[in-house]
């Protein structure tokens, strides 16, 4: 089991070797002002951090994104608990989630910066709507998927729904969640990045857009290596809390 832990960080090295390697051939195949080298690319990022606008940029970005990633967590992962136990809520309201969920997600940019305009309310409301059906449609079904192994036990025993919800789907879904809120979390960065596009031109999305229409490839891809790379860290630390808090669903995957 350990070198299975061990080798699975190597094999993750090597395809980011290999990564930098197509990268480079790309990068030479294609020429510099359409593919930047990682060379070049890592000279701009610390260009832009020197400038220090790359920090303008993140810190631009970072409390909506922070808002937005919180609500998906919150409301997600509340209402579908709430809809995966409860099925006539959740019949009632599935045409309409299922409805919005399927929506094209750039169609309701123009739809929201009518109802919100163009600050930081819209770009929240954005990131919310990217990310947060993921949350609410993992845990819903993972929730209804194990209801019946746990809860007919705790029927029988005459448990109150109160401590049902606490003590026995709660801690048996959290598997779900974090899969849910991976999927979610994930899709909201990307809609916080789609948010600096076509609403204010500010903020890491700003940096990128802006860096694509002047033919700055190697800034457009330091920018998008930023995001990348906050992508990579939320998934390592829910990785981390799932073997924390639900160290069985770790046990059961291997």
């Amino acid at each position: 089991m350990r070198w299975a832990g061990d080798s699975s960080w190597v094999l993750r090295g090597l395809a980011f070797v290999a990564l930098l390697v197509a990268w480079q051939v790309a990068s030479q195949l294609m020429g510099q002002l359409l593919m930047p080298s990682p060379t070049r690319t890592v000279d701009s990022f610390v260009e832009l951090i020197t400038t220090g606008e790359l920090a303008d940029a993140w810190s631009e970005t970072l409390f909506i994104m922070a808002v937005g990633l919180a609500s998906i967590a919150v409301i997600g992962i509340g209402l579908g608990m709430a809809l995966g136990r409860f099925r006539l809520a959740d019949t009632f309201l599935d045409p309409v989630l299922t409805g919005l969920f399927m929506l094209p997600k750039l169609a309701l940019v123009p739809i929201v910066a009518l109802w919100l305009g163009y600050q930081e309310t819209a770009k929240i409301v954005y990131i919310f709507l990217f990310g947060f059906f993921e949350v609410l449609f993992v845990v819903r079904n993972g929730v209804r998927s194990m209801e019946a192994e746990y809860v007919e036990v705790a029927r029988s025993y005459v448990v109150p729904e109160r401590t049902m919800l606490l003590k026995i789907i709660l801690p048996a879904s959290i598997p779900f969640v974090i899969t849910g809120l991976r999927l979610g979390l994930l899709r909201g960065i990307e809609g916080a990045v789609i948010a600096g596009f076509f609403f204010e031109s500010n903020g890491v999305g700003g940096l990128i857009f802006n860096a694509g229409v002047s033919f700055q490839p190697e800034i457009l891809f330091a920018g998008l290596a930023t995001v990348a790379a906050v992508g990579i860290t939320i998934n390592l630390v829910l990785h981390a809390a799932e073997r924390r808090v639900a160290p069985w669903a770790e046990v059961s995957a291997t």
